[in-house]
């Protein structure tokens, strides 16, 4: 699909990013679903791309920006700035609330000044980067100020805005001091979307209860006067060819049959997760001490790999978070290994394409279970790579995916007595189920896949139908 006006794409972070390769800077593709979502479609029609300078990119080797095919234009912070923006409210304010986790929420020292200027920094450049009419989708949490900024300056425009995390409930939502700004904020988009029916339903309870705007349930439309924003049920998923192709590649296979004789031939249990506090991992690590606990041959014919991604390393709460996870690994190794195995393997670091996809060919389980997750695309690329039908998904009720792979397991995360019955229940269970379940998972993560959403989101977007 391509849409007739000019297509401008928003984000906080870019497309392309700096690598470093033998001494020599190069830019290279990021990796995520937004990206390989949107991406071709820029390629293929042209377009803008807005994105921030990272923090961490202000003293690399400056590049002449890629020739992709379309445009990259760059919003520029000081750096005091895109801390008071990035860490001070985005990360310690936004995340944790928007994640329901109120608990964790540093809302004293908010330097909320930094996130207005930095949204209004990010309209300014999307401002002289875009026409009159154009199509403008600005994307997650960092940028829930630029619609109305937007709107502001281009009334013929069509502006929408996608939510990449969960949106809490008002008892939640209603903590932020500056909560009627963000709402005002969004309700400047033309069109609003989120994983799931729930997070509708739950921003517009928070527009109702916060504003004065008249809200119509049914048709999920805010009548702001008599202009309407609409708010859409929009799944992201992902790339479903390219992990498919990926996880039948001859490098792959010979990774999965590395990874089996490394482990013993092992049944293996996979977690992978970025390093983060709404991820579970201490509780996932505490529900497989008690599966060990209670089996005691488990050690011998099991083995639990754990793939955590470095992540806001220079955070406190993040740096605590990954001595906690090191202790408890280290802990259960300690008290559960028999010479020549442990029944942990960790792995703090990122794991290339190949890598990934042969840990998923080579799992007999995957342990998804979040606290609480937008969606969770572990689960997605799981189920894709698993291409012979085999495998079982145990994937958490609070994962925005559990309203769509209705044939996993679910489970609670915060109970581990029933986390740690329910991977018994997954290691036991037979072929014919399993193929079985796997089969209508695979059906609907094709459904789900992120090429179909962007196109559906962008249609209605343009059409406002």
């Amino acid at each position: 699909m391509a849409p007739a006006r000019q297509l401008v794409v928003v984000s906080n972070r870019g497309p392309y990013r700096q690598e470093s390769a033998r001494g020599r800077q190069r830019w290279v593709r990021a990796a995520g679903g937004l990206v390989a979502a949107l991406d071709p479609v820029l390629i293929s029609q042209g377009g803008v791309w807005i994105s921030a300078k990272q923090a961490k990119d202000f003293d690399t080797v400056k590049l002449e920006r890629p020739d992709v095919g379309y445009e990259l234009a760059t919003v520029s912070l000081a750096r005091s700035e895109q801390k008071g923006f990035y860490d001070g409210v985005s990360n310690a304010v936004l995340w944790p609330l928007l994640h329901s986790m109120a608990t964790t929420v540093r809302l004293s020292e908010a330097p909320w000044s930094s996130y207005v200027s930095a949204n209004r920094a990010f309209a300014d450049v999307t401002l002289a980067s875009s026409k009159p009419r154009s199509l403008i989708w600005v994307q997650d949490y960092h940028l829930m100020l630029v619609p109305a900024m937007l709107r502001e300056k281009r009334s013929k425009a069509r502006v929408g805005w996608f939510c990449h995390v969960p949106w809490p409930p008002p008892d939640i939502f209603g903590i932020l001091p500056w909560r009627e700004d963000v709402l005002e904020g969004l309700l400047g988009a033309d069109l609003l979307g989120f994983h799931t029916d729930d997070f509708v339903v739950q921003f517009l309870e928070c527009v109702e209860r916060f504003t004065d705007y008249e809200v119509d349930y049914k048709k999920q439309i805010v009548w702001c006067g008599d202009r309407p924003v609409r708010a859409m049920t929009a799944p992201i998923g992902i790339a479903v060819r390219d992990r498919e192709a990926l996880a039948s590649d001859p490098g792959v296979l010979a990774e999965v049959d590395r990874i089996r004789q490394g482990i013993g031939h092992r049944r293996i249990i996979l977690g992978v997760d970025r390093l983060d506090y709404t991820k579970g991992i201490p509780e996932r690590l505490s529900a497989f001490e008690k599966f060990l606990r209670t089996d005691r041959l488990a050690r011998e014919r099991y083995v639990f790999v754990q793939v955590m991604v470095p992540s806001r390393t220079d955070v406190r709460a993040y740096a605590e978070l990954k001595s906690e996870i090191d202790r408890m690994v280290g802990d259960i190794n300690g008290r559960y290994a028999i010479t020549g195995r442990v029944p942990i393997h960790y792995f703090y670091r990122n794991l290339d394409q190949t890598q990934l996809t042969a840990h998923y060919r080579a799992a007999d389980v995957a342990l998804v279970t979040p606290l609480r997750d937008g969606m969770n695309l572990v689960a997605h690329e799981y189920v894709a790579s698993r291409v012979q039908n085999d495998g079982v998904l145990v994937l958490s009720e609070f994962a925005g995916s559990s309203h769509y792979l209705k044939d996993a397991l679910f489970v609670n995360p915060y109970d581990l007595d029933a986390v740690k019955q329910t991977l018994s229940r997954a290691l036991s269970m037979s072929r014919k189920e399993m193929a079985e379940r796997m089969r209508q998972l695979r059906r609907h993560v094709v459904k789900l896949d992120v090429h179909r959403w962007a196109d559906r989101f962008l249609k209605t977007l343009e059409s406002g139908v």
